[in-house]
C-alpha cells in the first residue's frame, strides 16, 4: 500500500470517527425546513426519528455527544445562516470572514443537543430502562423528553429558540402556550417523537410493549388540540368584540443600512434625510382612514439622543420632530438614543401632542451588537470592535400609557408595554409588564442588518408566541419589515413585504383581561422540568450509591 492510499484510509477513517450519521443530518434537515422561512412544521412530528437511530446505534458517550454535537452543528448551520451576513454587514468584515464566524458560532448555538444525546446514552444503558416492558419504555420516553425540555429552557442560547417555536402558525396547538409556554410545545413533541420512534424500533412481536407510550402521547396530544381548539374560538369571540383599541399606524420607511449607519455616525445631512423620509411617511398616514390615534417608527429611527442636542444639526433634527408633533397633533412613539452621565442607552420615546415626552431604556442587550462583556473594565475590548455598541441598560419591563384623543373624548388612555427588538424573545420579562396591567405590546425593532430571509420570519414567528402567553394584541413596527399586527391568539393579522415602504395602518384591539397559567406562574414549565430532573439524578445516585 502507497502512502498515498495509507492517507486516504487514514482520512477516511477519521471522517468515519467524528464525522455525523447520514441519519442525524437527516433530522437536522428536517428540523430546519420545519422552521421559518420555510415552516413545514409537520416535519416536527418525525424530525428527530433518524437522530434516535443514530443515537441508538452509539456505543460511548463519546460518540453518543458527536451525534448531539452534529445535530446542532446542522441545525444552526441551516437556521442561522445568516449569521455571517450580520458578521457582513455590521462587523465590516469579509465574507470569508463572516463565514467562518458561522461556522465557530454553529458550535455553540444549540448545546442541549449535546447534553441531550449523553442522558439517551445513559437511559439506554440504565436497567431501569433497559428492558422491552411497557412501564420501562414508557419511562424511558417521559423521562428523556423532561430532560430534553429541561436541557433546552436551562442552558444559554442567543436567541432563544426551542423546537415548540416551529408550530407558531399551528391555530390549535399553539395555544397551549398560555399554559405552559413554548417548553410545553416542545416537551410533546420530544416525546411523541420519541414514543413513535420506541414503537417502530421494537421487534414486531414486542411492539405492543411501546404502544402504552405512544397511545399517552397521543392522547397528550389530542387534548392539547382540543384545549387549543376550544381557547382559540374563545380569545377569538373577545377579539371580534374588544371593550377598547387604538387605531395605530407603524411606519416602515425601509432605511437602507449605509443611510442608517452614516446617519448614526454623524456623516452631514444624513440624519436629515433619515428624518425628512419618517415625515412625510408620517404626514400620508395622517390623511388615511381611520385616522390613526398613535404614530409608531422603529428602533432608532431618531438617529441621535432625543432633547439632549449636541451639535447644530441635532438641534435641526429635533425641532422638526417638535414642528411635527404639533402639526398632528397626535401622539408619536419612535425608537432613538438618549444619554446620560454614565451611559447611552437604545430608546423608546412617547411623544404627546402637548410635548410631554416618557422614555423607555432597553434593558435586554443583544450580545456582541449592543454590549461586549468585560468592555468596561477592558478599553481595548472597545478598541479592538469598534463597531459594536456599548450601551447601558434600562431599569426593565415598564408600563406607559398613551392617550387615544380621537376616539375617546373621556380622556381615557391605553396601557402599553414598550419592548425593544431582542426583549420580545424573553417570557418572563413581557408577562412581568402584563402582571402591572399592560393592554398591547408595542415592539419596535430594526432587522435591516439581518438580511431579507430567515431572521425577519424567524423573529416574527418567536414573537407570536409572547401574545399567546400574555393574551395581549402586539403591534410591531420594523425598519425593513416584517412590521405586523399579532392578535392575543398568535393570528398574524396584518404584516407588510420586506425591503419595501409601507405604512400599516390597523386596529389594535383591547380586550378583557384574560386568564392564563403562565401569566400567573410564570414560565413555569421549564423549571418543572429542571427539578424533575434534578430530583431524577439524585435518584439515580442513591441507587448507585446503595449497590456500591
Amino acid at each position: 500500500m502507497n502512502k498515498t492510499q495509507m492517507l486516504l484510509n487514514l482520512f477516511s477513517h477519521k471522517i468515519k470517527a467524528w464525522g455525523p450519521s447520514p441519519f442525524t443530518l437527516l433530522s437536522a434537515a428536517l428540523i430546519v425546513l420545519s422552521f421559518p422561512p420555510f415552516g413545514y412544521y409537520p416535519l416536527l412530528w418525525i424530525a428527530l426519528i433518524p437522530w434516535f437511530i443514530a443515537l441508538n446505534r452509539t456505543h460511548s458517550y463519546r460518540s453518543a455527544a458527536k451525534e448531539g454535537f452534529w445535530l446542532g452543528y446542522g441545525m444552526s448551520l441551516g437556521g442561522f445562516h445568516w449569521v455571517a451576513f450580520v458578521l457582513t454587514e455590521f462587523g465590516g468584515v469579509s465574507y470569508s470572514i463572516g463565514v467562518l464566524g458561522l461556522l465557530l458560532f454553529a458550535m455553540i448555538c444549540e448545546p442541549q443537543f449535546i447534553f441531550a444525546a449523553l442522558v439517551f446514552r445513559k437511559l439506554k444503558t440504565l436497567p431501569t430502562f433497559n428492558r422491552s416492558a411497557a412501564l420501562p419504555i414508557l419511562f424511558f420516553t417521559l423521562i428523556f423528553a423532561v430532560f430534553y425540555t429541561a436541557l433546552d429552557w436551562i442552558l444559554p442560547k442567543l436567541f432563544i429558540d426551542s423546537l415548540g417555536h416551529a408550530f407558531y402558525s399551528a391555530q390549535n396547538l399553539r395555544q397551549i402556550a398560555d399554559l405552559g409556554g413554548v417548553s410545553l410545545i416542545t416537551f410533546l413533541a420530544v416525546w411523541f417523537n420519541l414514543s413513535l420512534w420506541k414503537t417502530l424500533n421494537q421487534p414486531e412481536n414486542q411492539r405492543k410493549k411501546a404502544v402504552p407510550s405512544l397511545f399517552l402521547s397521543c392522547t397528550f396530544l389530542a387534548l392539547s388540540l382540543g384545549y387549543g381548539a376550544y381557547r382559540h374560538r374563545e380569545i377569538s369571540n373577545l377579539q371580534a368584540h374588544p371593550v377598547s383599541g387604538i387605531q395605530s399606524a407603524a411606519i416602515q420607511a425601509n432605511i437602507g443600512d449605509f443611510e442608517k449607519v452614516a446617519a448614526e455616525k454623524g456623516v452631514q445631512g444624513a440624519g436629515a434625510s433619515v428624518l425628512e423620509e419618517f415625515t412625510r411617511l408620517t404626514r400620508q398616514a395622517m390623511q388615511m382612514e381611520p385616522k390613526p390615534e398613535v404614530i409608531i417608527w422603529p428602533e432608532t429611527a431618531y438617529p441621535t439622543a432625543f432633547r439632549k442636542p449636541r451639535s447644530s444639526l441635532e438641534y435641526y433634527l429635533e425641532s422638526r420632530i417638535e414642528n411635527l408633533i404639533q402639526e398632528i397633533r397626535t401622539p408619536l412613539l419612535f425608537g432613538g438614543y438618549d444619554t446620560d452621565r454614565h451611559n447611552d442607552y437604545n430608546s423608546f420615546f412617547f411623544l404627546s401632542p402637548e410635548g410631554n415626552l416618557e422614555t423607555y431604556h432597553k434593558n435586554i442587550l443583544l450580545l456582541f451588537g449592543e454590549y461586549i462583556p468585560g468592555a468596561d473594565f477592558i478599553p481595548l475590548i472597545k478598541q479592538m470592535f469598534p463597531q459594536v455598541g456599548n450601551f447601558g441598560r434600562g431599569a426593565g419591563p415598564e408600563v406607559l400609557e398613551i392617550p387615544t384623543a380621537h376616539s375617546k373624548p373621556d380622556g381615557r388612555k391605553i396601557r402599553v408595554q414598550p419592548a425593544i427588538c431582542y426583549e420580545i424573545l424573553f417570557p418572563n420579562f413581557i408577562l412581568e409588564a402584563t402582571q402591572r396591567g399592560s393592554e398591547a405590546i408595542f415592539n419596535i425593532t430594526n432587522d435591516s442588518w439581518f438580511g431579507s430571509w430567515g431572521e425577519p420570519q424567524l423573529h416574527l414567528a418567536l414573537s407570536t408566541f409572547r401574545a399567546i402567553e400574555t393574551r395581549l394584541p402586539i403591534l410591531r413596527s420594523t425598519n425593513t419589515g416584517i412590521s405586523a399586527l399579532i392578535l392575543p391568539t398568535g393570528e398574524i393579522k396584518e404584516q407588510t413585504e420586506i425591503g419595501k415602504q409601507a405604512i400599516l395602518n390597523v386596529f389594535v384591539p383591547i380586550t378583557t383581561p384574560v386568564f392564563t397559567l403562565i401569566k400567573a406562574w410564570g414560565d413555569w414549565f421549564g423549571v418543572l422540568c429542571v427539578v424533575i430532573s434534578c430530583i431524577s439524578l439524585l435518584f439515580q445516585f442513591n441507587i448507585k450509591k446503595r449497590a456500591n
